[in-house]
């Protein structure tokens, strides 16, 4: 009887141990998709997107995301991004068009004029068509903030 009481405890331990795993690992992802560099920029990753939306709903992801930039703004008057696209597709667009979406929306009625400029890096050959996506909701004065940078 003994010997069982110590397996499951060993059992509830490893179990525990793993869950303490998984969620720094959790928050690591979440701190390498988006976090604050040491100028004080947005730095977005989206290699590191695909995870966290396996994991995590949008609402969370959302709230990350507006949890960084506000402790962006608590320095400075505006924010500048630097979102890193290398593996983005059309058809991860389109799996995750309502995130984007809300994302902008969000974005864009919380920090209204806050965004500096927001420099695209790695952007795939088919960016074209994704700009022309994200021309349909971002409005005008926001798009000729977005640099493309290689």
């Amino acid at each position: 009887m003994d010997y069982n009481y110590k397996t499951s405890n060993t059992s509830n331990t490893n179990s525990n141990l793993n869950a303490k795993k998984n969620e720094y690992s959790l928050q690591e992802t979440f701190y390498n998709f988006c976090h604050i560099d040491s100028n004080n920029h947005v730095i977005l990753d989206y290699k590191y997107f695909k995870n966290i939306k396996n994991n995590v709903d949008n609402n969370n992801i959302l709230n990350y995301l507006i949890f960084i930039i506000e402790n962006v703004l608590k320095n400075s008057a505006t924010f500048v991004a630097h979102v890193y696209i290398e593996n983005l597709t059309i058809l991860d667009m389109d799996k995750n068009k309502d995130f984007i979406v809300s994302m902008s929306s969000i974005l864009k009625d919380k920090f209204p004029d806050k965004l500096e400029i927001c420099f695209i890096h790695e952007a795939p050959f088919l960016f074209k068509q994704i700009y022309a996506f994200l021309s349909l909701i971002i409005d005008k004065k926001t798009l000729k903030k977005i640099k493309m940078k290689q």
